[in-house]
């Protein structure tokens, strides 16, 4: 494990919350990679990235399972069977996102060794070989860390629907768009 130093700091290092908190949607958000960062990646090793339909897809499957598995009424036992249907979802996504991250520690300490090597004039043949394999690797989990977080807010999305008792209607990038034009005019005022 790579100790990371908080930005700003020479001598406080960020303690992995990820690896002792218990897995929320804000931890995931926190962990999540940039989606940008992850379609670059991508394209430099030629995998292919899920679009944002997949959040949509999982968003209206995990609302007809709300409809046609689970409790009906409001109380206690649907607020825990809402929680018990996302928590492995997130958890899931944590878990991926934290190996994502690791496993792009080892491709760098790889790439690093490879440098130093080619620094002393010897042969980086094996070594670069692995070090390319170790990067790839990375770039497929961190890929996986993307779609894992797509998934879990696609189903959070139909479950805090749920949760708040309201009819689930797809989602609508145009109105979603409006809505934050309608919220930023009112904020000017």
């Amino acid at each position: 494990m790579r100790t990371e130093l908080l930005q700003g700091h020479t001598n406080v290092f960020r303690f992995p919350v990820e690896l002792r908190a218990p897995a929320t949607l804000d931890l995931l958000r926190d962990l999540a990679p940039d989606v940008r960062h992850v379609l670059n990646v991508a394209e430099s090793f030629d995998l292919s990235v899920p679009g944002i339909e997949l959040r949509d897809m999982v968003d209206a499957e995990t609302a007809e399972h709300i409809v046609n598995h689970l409790v009906l009424e409001h109380g206690a036992r649907r607020r825990v069977a809402l929680d018990e249907l996302l928590a492995p979802l997130v958890q899931r996504a944590v878990d991926a996102c934290r190996q994502a991250h690791d496993r792009y520690d080892r491709a760098a300490d790889a790439q690093a060794r490879v440098q130093q090597a080619a620094g002393r004039n010897d042969w980086t043949g094996t070594l670069e070989e692995k070090a390319n394999d170790l990067m790839h690797q990375a770039a497929e989990a961190l890929v996986a860390a993307h779609l894992a977080v797509e998934q879990a807010e696609g189903a959070a999305r139909a479950i805090d629907m749920a949760r708040r008792g309201e009819c689930w209607v797809p989602r609508n990038a145009g109105a979603d768009m409006m809505w934050l034009c309608d919220v930023q005019m009112a904020q000017r005022g």
